[in-house]
C-alpha cells in the first residue's frame, strides 16, 4: 500500500489505532535495554564480587597475656602500714606495703648468734682432732668476737684437762715400771739366795751323814731354803701383776685418747650439721624479713587492697593486694558461638571495637587469632550462670586505628568489645540468596 492510500485510510480511523500504529519512543526502547543491562551487571556483579565472611563474637574482654602480680602473707604478721590505695599507679620498686617485723628480727638475729657461736666451735673442734692450735678469724662484730674468746678459754680448758689426765696415766704407768724394774732384780738376787741356800743344805745334809754335823743344823738350812723359794715365787707373782698392770694403764691411756677424740669428731659432726640447718634457715629468715616490706614488681596498676587496716593481722596465704602490670601486652579474649567456631582457624584476621569507643567516630583495633580453646565452655565466667555453650578464643592485638580519644588512652583489662574475624570471602550472591536456600531446603521435605 501506498503511503497516500495509508495516509486515506488513516483519515478514518480513530486517535488510539494512530498512537498504535506509530513507532515506538526511543526513550521506551532504550529503558528496556537498560533494564535488561542492569539485570546482567547484577548476575555478573553478584557472581563475581566478593565480600569478606566474618563471625562475629558473643562478647568479650581485654586480658593481660602476664598473669597479675599478688601479694599474699607468707604466715601470720600484722600490718605496719599500707602506703597505696586501689587504683594507684605505681612505679617499680615502689614501696607498697610493710608487715610488723618484730618475728622476722627475732628470728634473723636468733640464728645470726648460732652460726656465731658455731663457727669457732667448729675451729676449736678441728684444731683438737689434728692436734694444732686453733686460728680463729678476725672479727669486728662484738658477738662473734664474744663467741671466739669464748672457745679459746675452752679450748685452754680442755688441753689442760687432756694433758693433766695424760700426765696421770705416764706417772701411773711409770711409777709401775719402777716396780717391774725393782721386782726383776729382786727376783734375780733372790736366785742367787736360793742356790746358795740349796749349797748350803747339801753341805748340812753331807756333815749329818758323815755324822760331823748336827741335825738341828741341817733342818735349819732347808728352812732357809724353802723360805728363799716362797720368797721368790712371790716375787715372780709380784711381777706379773706389775706388767699386767702395766698393760692396764697403758690400754687405759690409749682408750682415753680414743675417746677423746670419738667425742670430739661427734662434736665436730654435730657441729657442722647444726650450722648448715642454721645457714638454710637463716636464708630462709632472711628471705622472710625481705618480704616484710612488700614493693611493687613492676610499674602497675593496684587493682586490689585487702579490706584490713593498720594493726590488723594477717593470716598466712591470705591475699593482701594485687596489681596489674602496666607494661604487659594485653589482648583480648572472646566468645564464640558453638554454630561458628568451626570456621575460626588460628591465624585469621580480626578486627575489635571497644565497647566504650564508638567505632565509627573513634576507630578500632586490628588483631590475629592466636589461640582457640579445646572446648566449650556452658558457665558464665563473671556471673556464674549458665550459658549457651561457646569457645573461647585468644586474640593478639597487632594494631590500634584509634582516633579522637585521651592522649593517655589504652586499653585496660576489663574493657569490654566485639570482634569480627575475618574467616574468608564468599560470592555476594551467595550472601544474599544463603537465607533463601536455606529456608527451601528446609521446606521442600517431610515433617
Amino acid at each position: 500500500m501506498s503511503k497516500n492510500a495509508l495516509a486515506t485510510v488513516r483519515s478514518f480511523q480513530s486517535e488510539i489505532a494512530a498512537i498504535r500504529e506509530a513507532p515506538d519512543p526511543l526513550s521506551a526502547r532504550l529503558t528496556l535495554y537498560a533494564v535488561v543491562a542492569m539485570v546482567v551487571s547484577m548476575v555478573v556483579v553478584l557472581t563475581v564480587m566478593q565480600l569478606d565472611r566474618v563471625i562475629s563474637s558473643t562478647d568479650g574482654k581485654i586480658t593481660l597475656t602476664a598473669p597479675r602480680d599478688v601479694f599474699q602473707a607468707l604466715d601470720t604478721a600484722i600490718i605496719k602500714s599500707i602506703n597505696v590505695r586501689q587504683g594507684d599507679y605505681v612505679k617499680k620498686g615502689q614501696l607498697l606495703a610493710t608487715l610488723d617485723p618484730t618475728f622476722a628480727d627475732a628470728d634473723v638475729l636468733q640464728l645470726k648468734q648460732q652460726l656465731a657461736s658455731l663457727d669457732p666451735q667448729i675451729v676449736r673442734d678441728e684444731a683438737e682432732l689434728s692436734g694444732k692450735t686453733p686460728v680463729f678469724p678476725v672479727s669486728s662484730d662484738p658477738t662473734e668476737q664474744k663467741y671466739i674468746e669464748l672457745q679459746k678459754s675452752l679450748y685452754d680448758q680442755r688441753m689442760a684437762q687432756y694433758k693433766a689426765q695424760i700426765n696421770s696415766f705416764k706417772e701411773k704407768e711409770n711409777q709401775t715400771q719402777a716396780s717391774v724394774v725393782k721386782i726383776q732384780g729382786d727376783i734375780v738376787r733372790m736366785k742367787e739366795r736360793v742356790e746358795i741356800a740349796a749349797k748350803v743344805e747339801e753341805m748340812r745334809n753331807k756333815l749329818l751323814a758323815s755324822g760331823a754335823g748336827s741335825l738341828l743344823n741341817q733342818l735349819s738350812s732347808k728352812d732357809q731354803r724353802v723360805e728363799q723359794a716362797r720368797t721368790l715365787e712371790n716375787l715372780v707373782n709380784s711381777l706379773k701383776e706389775s706388767e699386767a698392770q702395766s698393760s692396764s694403764l697403758r690400754a687405759d691411756r690409749e682408750a682415753f685418747v680414743q675417746q677423746w677424740s670419738t667425742a670430739i669428731s661427734q662434736d665436730l659432726v654435730t657441729a657442722r650439721n647444726t650450722r648448715d640447718t642454721a645457714r638454710a634457715q637463716l636464708e630462709k629468715a632472711q628471705k622472710h624479713h625481705d618480704l616484710v616490706q612488700i614493693f611493687a614488681r613492676d610499674d602497675s596498676i593496684v587493682l586490689t587492697v585487702a579490706k584490713l587496716s593498720v594493726g590488723s593481722v594477717l593470716k598466712e596465704g591470705d591475699e593482701f593486694m594485687s596489681a596489674m602490670p602496666a607494661n604487659v601486652p594485653v589482648e583480648a579474649l572472646v566468645s564464640v558461638s558453638t554454630r561458628d567456631i568451626g570456621f575460626i582457624r588460628v591465624g585469621d584476621p580480626a578486627q575489635l571495637r571497644v565497647d566504650a569507643f564508638d567505632f565509627v567516630h573513634h576507630g578500632y583495633a586490628d588483631g590475629r587469632v592466636k589461640w582457640i580453646s579445646e572446648g566449650a565452655f556452658t558457665t558464665n565466667d563473671d556471673t556464674g550462670q549458665p550459658a549457651d555453650p561457646y569457645y573461647r578464643v585468644g586474640i593478639a592485638i597487632e594494631d590500634y586505628h584509634f582516633i579522637n580519644v585521651p592522649e593517655n588512652f589504652r586499653l585496660m583489662p576489663g574493657m569490654t568489645l566485639t570482634a569480627d574475624v575475618k574467616v574468608g570471602t564468599r560470592a555476594a550472591g551467595e550472601y544474599l540468596f544463603e537465607g533463601m536456600a536455606r529456608r527451601v531446603t528446609r521446606s521442600m521435605r517431610e515433617p
